[in-house]
This record gives structure tokens, C-alpha cells and sequence, in this order.
């Protein structure tokens, strides 16, 4: 039997104590929690698997290996996406690079992009050092509480985007809605956090020796703005938001109608950050809300979006 070209996703869900509501009130996600911090929207990762038309991602994929595509050298999908909502900030932390996490954690790195799809005002994200530093001094300032005096705070917008290199400290402000497309992997050190306590009272751990290790310590280049605009017409706006060696990133802002090529070489994965969509492939079509994902599996052949709305787009 022929496998389907337009698949429905469903995510796991997260409720770490800073998340907020507005993944369950504006963007159709259905959950028992309540608070809804993180929508793994594509995860074969075992903390969080997301589901496919009703079963196992995971299993889907590894029943149908040629789904992957050409690109793909892993017996999953090496990527993981989610919606990202922060009532209240984030710790500062750093993720390792592959290298690290592979020897110490057993898990891959994770370098990650953000796409900020909405933004309160006043909004910001803390991205690298704001100078170079020692060992030595990074510790200090974790010690006596000043970590944040060396780090780059951005106010962000709507719309911005960031590359967050695996070692790069960085942590996301209250009042962010964020798709993260990331590197498959759950490793976080958290530095700093601000002495919040848990819903048990406790102080959540710290991970000061590792982060140490694995913390880039000198300045990043830092853009919001997509890397490319692809085209520009009456139609739909066609950008590519980031391609790095992990994942490549792509916003279609949609009028009319837009048309994207899935070839043999990778799936992609399509969600819906704003208006309605109406995807079709062949002889299939459906319809994405706002807040909506879906699979389409490598050499589905064109897909056609159409309606007013946004869909952001990520394969290898």
C-alpha cells in the first residue's frame, strides 16, 4: 500500500514551570496539562515522541526507512522541532557540542534555531558572552551572581530568527513564542536560574562544572534576519530562515499560493504558525490550523500551500 504524503502530527507536550498557556488557548493544542511550556511537534526522541496519525513517529520511520530520505544516515529523524511558549524566563544554560554529549550524556549536541512567532513588548532573548572571558572568570561570575552582567541581551521582534550554536550560552525571556528546530537531543546545563524553586519547594539543579567544559566563551556573530529571500511576488514570500550542516530552515508567507518541491533527499516537516492553510500533494489535501504540523515524507513531489497564512518548513 502506498504510504501517505500528507501526514498529521501530534505532539508531546511539556509542562516545565515557566511555560505558559497560550500553545492550548491560540494554537489548538489539546492537553490534560496545565501548562503547556513545550509542543514536541516532530520527536523521535525518547523523553518526548510525538505521533503520526494516531501511532508512534518513531515507529513509523523505522517501518518505513525510505521515508527519511537520501540525507539521512540515522534509523530516526536526527531533528527535533517544537513550539516554545515562555510565560516567564528561562534559566541561562548551554548545550554541548556533538562530540561531548555523545561521551558524557550518550546523546547527541544540540545546536538550535529560533523563529520568534510572536514576541510581548519588551521581549528579549540573551544570546553569547558580550566579551571574552576565561574559565576562570566565567565561573566567578556564576559564583558571585553577575552572569548576567556578561551577556548579550537582545529585545527581539516578531519574526527575528537565531542561530544558537551548541555552546553558546543563551536563555529566552518571558513573553517569547518560539518554534526551536533543533539538533535530536534533551541535554541542557542549566548555569544560572535565578534561585527558582520547583512546585515541591526545591531549587532546581545546576550544572556548573559541565557547563564550564562545554561554554563557548568568546562573542557570536549575532543576526535576527532570515539568511535569504528567496522570492518575492503577489503570491507568497519565500524565505530561507537558516541552512546549516543539521537542518535546513525555510517561512513561506502565503497570500494566494505557494509551491515547494519534496524531493528524494529529505522529509520535511510543515507548520503553521499563523491563518489557515490548505496544503494539497497529488491527490491529497488538508486543511492546517494555526498551530498545525505535518510530515510529508521524502519524494512526495510538489505540495501546494494555499490560503492566507505562514508555514515554516524544515528538512535535513
Amino acid at each position: 500500500m502506498e504510504l501517505a504524503k500528507l501526514n498529521r502530527l501530534t505532539p508531546a507536550f511539556k509542562d516545565y514551570l515557566w511555560g505558559g498557556t497560550l500553545l492550548k488557548e491560540q494554537y489548538h493544542k489539546e492537553s490534560s496539562l496545565g501548562i503547556v511550556a513545550e509542543s514536541w511537534e516532530l520527536s523521535t526522541h525518547p523523553d518526548g515522541i510525538s505521533l503520526i496519525d494516531g501511532g508512534s513517529l518513531l515507529d513509523y520511520v523505522r517501518s518505513h526507512p525510505e521515508v527519511l530520505g537520501t540525507a539521512c544516515h540515522t534509523e530516526d529523524i536526527p531533528i527535533l522541532i517544537k513550539f516554545i511558549d515562555a510565560r516567564q524566563k528561562l534559566s541561562i544554560q548551554v548545550h554541548p557540542e556533538d562530540a561531548y554529549a555523545r561521551r558524557v550524556e550518550h546523546d547527541n549536541g544540540k545546536t538550535e534555531m529560533w523563529y520568534l512567532i510572536d514576541a510581548a513588548p519588551g521581549a528579549y532573548l540573551y544570546l553569547g558572552v558580550n566579551k571574552a572571558m576565561s574559565k576562570e572568570e566565567f565561573r566567578r561570575h556564576i559564583d558571585d551572581n553577575t552572569i548576567l552582567d556578561v551577556l548579550n541581551r537582545i529585545p527581539v521582534k516578531k519574526g527575528d530568527c537565531y542561530l544558537v550554536r551548541a555552546g553558546t550560552i543563551h536563555a529566552i525571556g518571558e513573553g517569547c513564542l518560539i518554534m526551536e528546530i533543533q539538533e535530536r537531543s534533551n541535554v541542557t546545563y542549566r548555569v544560572y536560574d535565578f534561585a527558582r524553586r520547583d512546585k515541591n519547594g526545591n531549587l532546581r539543579p545546576l550544572h556548573i562544572d559541565k557547563s564550564v567544559e562545554v561554554a563557548n566563551l568568546n562573542p557570536v556573530h549575532l543576526s535576527g534576519r532570515p539568511e535569504q529571500v528567496i522570492s518575492d511576488t503577489p503570491d507568497a514570500k519565500t524565505e530561507l530562515l537558516r541552512e546549516t550542516e543539521y537542518f535546513h530552515v525555510y517561512s513561506w508567507k502565503v497570500k494566494t499560493e505557494a509551491q515547494m518541491d519534496v524531493n528524494d533527499e529529505s522529509f520535511w516537516a510543515l507548520m503553521n504558525v499563523a491563518g489557515t492553510a490548505e496544503i494539497a500533494c497529488g491527490s491529497e489535501k488538508m486543511t492546517l490550523r494555526q498551530g498545525d504540523s505535518i510530515f510529508v515524507p521524502a519524494g512526495a513531489g510538489t505540495v501546494t500551500i494555499s490560503g492566507e497564512c505562514q508555514v515554516i518548513g524544515a528538512r535535513l
